[in-house]
């Protein structure tokens, strides 16, 4: 790898001084506007908005309501990510997680009949669930909201 900044840069691995050179990736690339993941993703998060419920203790299996929706997203686009469960803002734990898919989605008419954003069509999705998961539980308050800003920062 060419050192185009004239920098002699080294690296530490385990106290033994590694060149730049010696570096299978880019370590030395500073052109923040070029670093990236490469393809276009949309995240949402989702708050279940079942308050009695901590979706993380009781809803987290193979045929809990967390999977379920997990699938819905699925069939809208590739899931490449997922948060952890987290509170809605209040004292209700388990209740949101942000996923990330795929994709640079705009307003279209994704049920085939009106226009909407894929947020809006993921949640007419999601609360169609009334009978969701082991519980079972009812997600007909469910939202989908559109993260702004770098949705891996969210906790």
């Amino acid at each position: 790898m060419a050192n185009v900044y004239g920098v002699a840069q080294t690296y530490s691995n385990a106290g033994a001084a590694i060149a730049a050179s010696q570096l299978g990736a880019n370590a030395g690339h500073r052109d923040v506007a070029r670093n990236g993941l490469t393809k276009a993703l949309a995240a949402f998060d989702v708050d279940f908005a079942v308050n009695a419920t901590d979706f993380s203790a009781t809803e987290l299996g193979a045929g809990g309501a967390v999977k379920e929706v997990l699938n819905v997203i699925a069939t809208m686009g590739t899931i490449v990510g997922y948060s952890a469960l987290r509170a809605d803002g209040g004292a209700n734990a388990g209740q949101v997680m942000t996923v990330l898919i795929e994709g640079d989605f705009g307003t279209l008419p994704y049920d085939g009949t009106n226009n909407e954003t894929l947020a809006a069509h993921l949640e007419d999705l999601i609360q169609a669930k009334t009978a969701a998961g082991t519980g079972p539980v009812n997600l007909n308050a469910a939202t989908v909201t559109v993260v702004t800003g770098f949705p891996l920062a969210a906790v």
